[in-house]
C-alpha cells in the first residue's frame, strides 16, 4: 500500500492537502473518499486509521482537509464552501486515469458524513455512502433533525454509530432509516460515543478493527 500526498488548488488563494491510499491491487474495485469532522482534520485517528486499513485490503482510499482546516481556523466554512471542496476532491480522483472503472463511495466522520449526504442528495454520483457517526441532531436537541438529505439518497448507505452518541439517538435514527428510499445498513457500537470512544477513554484499536471489518463486509455485499 502506498500513501500518496497531493495538493489541490481550491481557488487563487487556497490549497488543500489530500492523501491517497493506493493498494497494490484494488481488489474490491472501489474508491472511498472520507471527509473529516468539524473539530478535527484528516489525521484524526478514526479517519486515518480507516483510510490506511482499507487501502491495505484493496480499497483506494482518499482523505483530505477542508480549506478552513488548512488555514488554521477553528470554525468550519459555510456549507456551500465545504461542499465545493468535497466536490473538487471527488472530481479530481474520479478523473485519475489509473482509477477509471472503480466504483465511487463517499463518506466521512460527523460533519464529513453530513456533507457527503448533502452533495449526493443534490447531484454528485456515488455508488454508496459510509457514515462514521452521522450527526443526526445537535446534542440535547433530538427534535431538530438533520435528516432531509437522507431521504433523497439514490444509493446504498452504511451507518456505523456509537450506542451512546449524543449526536444521534438511535430511536430517532431508526425512524429516519425506515423512510429512506434505498434500504440502509446500520451497525451499532454499544456503549461508545461520537468518535467511537468509551466513557472517559479514546478510540481503541479493537474498535477500529471492527469498523474496518464492517465496511469491508458491506462493500463486499454490494
Amino acid at each position: 500500500m502506498e500513501l500518496r500526498p497531493l495538493t489541490l488548488q481550491v481557488d487563487a488563494e487556497q490549497k488543500i492537502r489530500v492523501v491517497l491510499g493506493v493498494p497494490k491491487s484494488a481488489t474490491l474495485a472501489a474508491i472511498l473518499v472520507l471527509a473529516h469532522g468539524a473539530n478535527n482534520n484528516m489525521d484524526h485517528p478514526l479517519i486515518a486509521g480507516v483510510h490506511a486499513s482499507l487501502a491495505r485490503e484493496g480499497v483506494v482510499t482518499v482523505r483530505f482537509n477542508f480549506s478552513y482546516t488548512e488555514a488554521g481556523r477553528k470554525h468550519p466554512d459555510p456549507d456551500p464552501a465545504l461542499e465545493g471542496v468535497f466536490r473538487l476532491v471527488v472530481d479530481y480522483v474520479g478523473e485519475m486515469e489509473e482509477f477509471k472503472g472503480l466504483e465511487m463511495f463517499l463518506g466521512g466522520k460527523s460533519m464529513g458524513a453530513r456533507l457527503a449526504a448533502q452533495i449526493v442528495a443534490q447531484d454528485v454520483g456515488a455508488n454508496g455512502l459510509v457514515f462514521l457517526g452521522y450527526p443526526l441532531h445537535a446534542p440535547g436537541k433530538p427534535e431538530k433533525l438533520r435528516d432531509q438529505p437522507l431521504y433523497m439518497l439514490p444509493c446504498p448507505s452504511l451507518f456505523i454509530e456509537g450506542g451512546r452518541d449524543p449526536f444521534c439517538h438511535l430511536d430517532r435514527l431508526g425512524t429516519v432509516l425506515s423512510h429512506m428510499p434505498v434500504s440502509p445498513c446500520l451497525h451499532v457500537l454499544p456503549g461508545l460515543g461520537h468518535s467511537y470512544e468509551p466513557p472517559g477513554g479514546h478510540l481503541a484499536l479493537e474498535t477500529l478493527d471492527e469498523v474496518h471489518r464492517v465496511i469491508l463486509g458491506w462493500l463486499d455485499s454490494l
